[in-house]
């Protein structure tokens, strides 16, 4: 804002100070009141239409005529002649106000008598103190306040702070003002807001024709007047059903609509009149300004647009000459349209001749835009019949190594450049043609062209067959020189497009149509990353079809780099499972050549991205471990595998080899790692069974006591595997050490609960046995025999037992009171045995 602007909203608070200052010394008594009134408003008017007159006369010297529009004339001068208006109301104002003082009675009382008036009548009844000093000084406040409010950016805030201080400002008139003491009369008080009101539109005025931008400021401070004023005249009391919100309604109601919906489009207006009267008067810079400036505040505005356009239209390079600084205002651009406009149809020499004279003058002070000039150069050229500098100017256009070209502004023109060169002008053909493509970078870029008019224009057939002849002619060399530096394949591309080519072409017979649609389909792969792991695999499948391994290879793991680019989880269901086969063909392919590990990689790669084939996944990384001979891997892989299915016959028999093939060192190394899945109840489970078979061999042995070290790694102390343990030793003839891990769990270990405490009967049991049948230790024998007694599965077997320890020991009574025990299980295989052992033992006692 321009210190002018600044003195404009002091003004204004300044005539609102001086309107206050005069409203308060308005008579309460009717007559007394109109006259004065009639007397103030008399000179303001004189004042503006002195202004308007003035106003009137500078627009007539600079060349506007009233009769050329008789609407917008008078718009015109209100808007152009801000000083006049501004000094007329002000000066009207004043006299007015000192013109009803003691001082101005020698010349105020002769003018008032040629109304028929008398300086009494005229004369103003002083406010106590007399107030003008207070209302100047509050004016020049208010004012330059309103200036700082307007400085404020943020139209939002602006609003609504405005429509505070309004409410703000009708409460406390009010609520305050009839305790004024010169208004404490009803009829002062309605003829003081009489008189405000009647000020409001004089302040409008001032609003309306400043060259500061109407704000919301403004408005603010005219409704914030009017609900004073409302308030004053009684409308509250006038309008049955409001009540005291009417002095609020009305004004905000007004302040709101004039704001939002009024205001904007207000300013729009007045500077597009203001734009239009400067371009008929021939000063174009500053109605370029005003067109600019309500394009700003409404990019939409058609008025403002068609102005600008016919402005540009309609300027020629005399004007031009005229006044070199427009040329730093013009928009280019438009010009650029001038020419165009010039060079539509065949110009007659003048009109070309000017034509040409606007490209020179755009390519001297816009560079940017010498592409545009060099197309518009062409058809210049052409109208002149200058064929081969049009061809030469056509093909520097089509040169993408052309120097000094904005790439923008040449992307512009670049698909008729090219359409003049293969099509429409029969010149331009025969000198440059489809040869012309065949340039390093130009077929590409003809694509690019022929796309972005195909997005713009979507039916235009012209641009459709283009793009079938260059896509047809388009090689994947042509393709790979256009990617980016960073490796960034080109946007303006029709890449499904082309992958619906290669598609069509891949699986025919013909070896050149074939080796083409692959051409496509990676071209396509490059372009269309979402879709990559299909494509890539489709070309996978086919060089797998010729024998091809290397380039198999290689579009696999393609597809897969794309794949894992996008992120296997974006990737959409179709284009996921793709990927998922291309990770395991890749796991398959290393298999083959013995690169293990890569393919434990390749399908870790698959389980970590989601793939659902779990349980072959497993399976094979198991066979994939195995034949690393890394067994504790494979045994987690099975193990991992059997949660899947319990039953599975393969991998059960996987379990029972690697199992046997992991080694105790390492898994102790490993074993707190393991201990979530390493199944020390198999080890006992299968061991155990191997032990219980009868025939069973040595080899047989080596793989209980395998399983039992295993079992000992993970739980040494278990009475379980101490009991496996002694039976492995006592089976491979360790007699003493069987019978000492025995007794250590008999005389050393709790019984403990569940599998422990069966492992600790059955460990006692067997003890007994070897006391009893192998060391001749009865007493020992009874000892555990009787502990095992309270297990819930001892039975006759127990008793039986006992009483032969009973005999062993000489208590004959004893053991015949077991062996009698004994047959009380009729039917137990040791029944008749018990029976004769009783028989034995009474006859030897008789």
């Amino acid at each position: 804002m321009t210190p002018w602007h600044r003195n404009e909203y002091i003004l204004k608070g300044v005539f609102l100070g001086l309107w206050v200052f005069f409203a308060l010394q308005v008579p309460d008594e009717a007559t007394r009141a109109w006259i004065d009134i009639a007397w103030v408003l008399g000179w303001v008017c004189a004042g503006l239409a002195a202004g308007l007159i003035l106003g009137t006369a500078l627009q007539v010297s600079r060349g506007l005529r009233p009769w050329y529009n008789w609407f917008a004339f008078p718009l015109v001068v209100v808007l152009e002649s801000p000083t006049f208006i501004y000094g007329g109301i002000m000066i009207g104002l004043l006299a007015g106000v000192f013109s009803g003082r003691e001082v101005a009675q020698a010349w105020a009382g002769p003018v008032a008598s040629n109304f028929g008036l008398t300086f009494d009548d005229i004369k103003h009844t002083l406010p106590a103190g007399d107030w003008l000093e207070c209302c100047a000084l509050g004016g020049i406040l208010l004012g330059f306040g309103l200036y700082r409010m307007r400085q404020v950016e943020d139209r939002n805030w602006r609003f609504w702070v405005g429509f505070g201080v309004a409410a703000v400002m009708i409460y406390l008139a009010g609520e305050y003002i009839s305790k004024v003491p010169t208004l404490v009369d009803p009829n002062a008080r309605f003829y003081l807001g009489i008189y405000l009101l009647l000020g409001l539109p004089f302040f409008y005025l001032l609003t309306f024709c400043g060259d500061a931008e109407e704000s919301e400021v403004e408005v603010m401070a005219l409704c914030a007047t009017l609900g004073v004023a409302l308030s004053l005249i009684g409308v509250v009391s006038k309008l049955p059903g409001v009540g005291p919100v009417a002095g609020y309604l009305i004004p905000l109601a007004l302040y709101f609509v004039y704001a939002t919906r009024i205001l904007p489009r207000l300013c729009v207006f007045k500077y597009v009149v203001r734009a239009f009267s400067y371009m008929n008067l021939g000063r174009l810079r500053l109605a370029i300004q005003f067109f600019r400036r309500a394009l700003e505040l409404d990019p939409q505005s058609q008025l403002a647009r068609q102005g600008m356009l016919t402005l540009h239209n309609s300027v020629t390079l005399a004007q031009i000459d005229s006044d070199p600084s427009l040329v730093n205002s013009l928009d280019f651009t438009l010009c650029l349209d001038r020419a165009t406009v010039l060079l539509m149809s065949p110009p007659p020499p003048e009109k070309q001749k000017e034509a040409d004279r606007f490209l020179e003058l755009v390519e001297q002070k816009q560079p940017a835009y010498l592409a545009r000039v060099d197309y518009l150069r062409v058809i210049s050229c052409l109208h002149a019949k200058h064929y081969d500098a049009a061809a030469e100017i056509l093909s520097r256009l089509l040169n993408p190594e052309t120097p000094g070209y904005h790439p923008a502004v040449r992307k512009q023109v670049l698909y008729d450049a090219w359409d003049f060169a293969l099509r429409t002008h029969p010149k331009l053909v025969e000198r440059l043609g489809w040869a012309e493509l065949n340039k390093p970078g130009r077929r590409m870029e003809a694509i690019a062209a022929v796309e972005r008019k195909i997005t713009a224009s979507p039916d235009d057939t012209i641009a459709k067959e283009y793009r079938t002849m260059l896509y047809s002619q388009l090689g994947e060399a042509e393709f790979v020189a256009a990617i980016g530096p960073e490796g960034t394949p080109p946007k303006e591309f029709a890449y499904e497009y082309v992958e619906q080519l290669g598609l069509a072409l891949v699986d025919s017979t013909d070896p050149e149509q074939r080796e083409r649609g692959m051409d496509y389909l990676r071209i396509g792969g490059r372009g269309l990353p979402e879709r990559g792991p299909g494509i890539f695999l489709k070309l996978a499948q086919v060089y797998e079809k010729q024998g091809d391994q290397e380039n198999m290879a290689r579009c696999l793991e393609t597809a897969k780099r794309v794949g894992l680019g996008v992120g296997p989880r974006e990737l959409a269901k179709e284009q996921r499972q793709f990927y998922f086969d291309v990770l395991r063909k890749l796991a398959d392919l290393a298999d083959r050549r013995g690169d293990y590990e890569i393919a434990i990689e390749e399908l870790r790669q698959y389980q970590t991205d989601g793939g659902t084939a779990a349980l072959e996944t497993y399976r094979k990384l198991a066979e994939l471990y195995g034949k690393l001979h890394d067994a504790m891997n494979a045994l987690l892989m099975t193990e991992t595998g059997l949660m899947y299915n319990s039953s599975d016959p393969d991998l059960l028999k996987k379990k029972d080899s690697f199992y046997y093939s992991v080694e105790p060192e390492r898994l102790e190394k490993v074993k707190d790692r393991v201990v979530k899945w390493f199944d020390v109840a198999y080890c006992l489970r299968k061991a155990a069974w191997v032990l219980n078979t009868k025939d069973g061999g040595i080899e047989l042995l080596d793989w209980a006591a395998h399983l039992t070290k295993l079992a000992m790694v993970m739980k040494p102390t278990s009475n379980g595997v101490r009991l496996i343990e002694a039976r492995v030793l006592l089976r491979r003839g360790e007699r003493d050490a069987g019978l000492q891990i025995l007794e250590d769990v008999f005389y050393g270990k709790e019984k403990g609960s569940g599998e422990e405490e069966d492992a600790w009967y059955t460990a006692t049991k067997l003890l007994g046995q070897l006391y009893l049948d192998e060391l001749g230790k009865p007493d020992l024998a009874m000892h555990c025999f009787l502990a095992y007694k309270d297990y819930h599965k001892s039975g006759a077997d127990t008793l039986y037992q006992i009483a032969r320890c009973y005999e062993a020991k000489g208590d004959t009574a004893n053991a015949i009171r077991f062996y009698t025990a004994v047959t009380g299980y009729d039917g137990h295989p040791l029944y008749w045995d018990a029976k004769e052992a009783i028989k034995r033992l009474k006859g030897e006692g008789a």
